[in-house]
């Protein structure tokens, strides 16, 4: 029994001291996707955390002290929205992307999804009469954020900031109406009153049509009419996959 003992320790030695050459291929692959989900794991978190730090800055205060004090539990119902939905959808947003290279996508990807999950966290807090306009926070730091990932400005003076900031209010409450009554238990309700679901994909697609259109070289708000009709599409795709599952 001694002697099996001190081969199975010989043994196990042995195997530590393997260098990374003698390590079978499918574990060095093992290892190295480990590390890389790692990284990414950790890059995800540092950019939620700037982005939702950004975001919380735009709202006042009174309204940034409800959400940052709910947010320990409104972030993990929100991550588990957050993971569940972007399983669904991601394969349409691949889909419906053109001409974006796998760099600007992985850059893109962390952005929207840190916006995703700013836009649950916020229809997950208990805020009085929650509307459309507390997703403007979060879909202004997403869009400067993007550009930025296709080396365009954002900020180009205070007209053009403030002409922005009301397309995308105005554009978000005529989404919201619509958006409500795809939402299983919601029905048609009025109003602009939003819940995590439909702030996350409005989001979401949002997002994704903005990195089409900089990929493409076109202006989102000179092109007005073709941002809405890429959201329309897009948004029309998501409701289809919606439809089938609920059906």
């Amino acid at each position: 029994m001694k002697f099996y003992q001190r081969k199975k320790t010989s043994s196990s030695t042995s195997t530590k001291s393997l260098s990374k050459e003698e390590k079978p291929v499918a574990e060095q692959k093992q290892e190295v996707d480990h590390s890389e989900d790692l990284l990414l794991k950790s890059s995800d978190e540092a950019e939620f955390d700037s982005f939702f730090k950004e975001v919380l800055k735009k709202f006042p205060k009174k309204t940034a002290a409800v959400i940052q004090n709910s947010l320990a539990a409104t972030k993990q119902q929100a991550e588990k929205l957050v993971a569940k939905q972007q399983a669904e959808y991601e394969p349409i947003f691949r889909e419906f992307l053109t001409n974006v290279s796998k760099e600007q996508q992985k850059k893109s990807h962390q952005i929207i999804h840190a916006a995703a999950l700013s836009a649950a966290i916020i229809g997950f807090s208990p805020i009085p009469f929650s509307d459309a306009a507390l997703l403007v926070p979060v879909q202004l730091v997403m869009m400067a954020r993007l550009h930025k990932v296709f080396g365009q400005s954002w900020t180009e003076g205070i007209a053009k900031s403030v002409g922005k900031e009301i397309v995308v209010v105005g554009f978000g409450r005529s989404v919201v109406g619509n958006m409500l009554k795809f939402v299983p238990g919601v029905g048609t309700v009025a109003g602009g009153a939003i819940n995590a679901t439909v702030a996350l994909t409005i989001t979401e697609v949002m997002g994704w049509v903005t990195v089409n259109m900089l990929a493409n070289g076109q202006d989102l708000f000179d092109q007005a009419m073709s941002f809405k009709g890429q959201f329309d599409f897009l948004m029309g795709m998501v409701k289809q996959v919606k439809h089938k599952k609920n059906g």
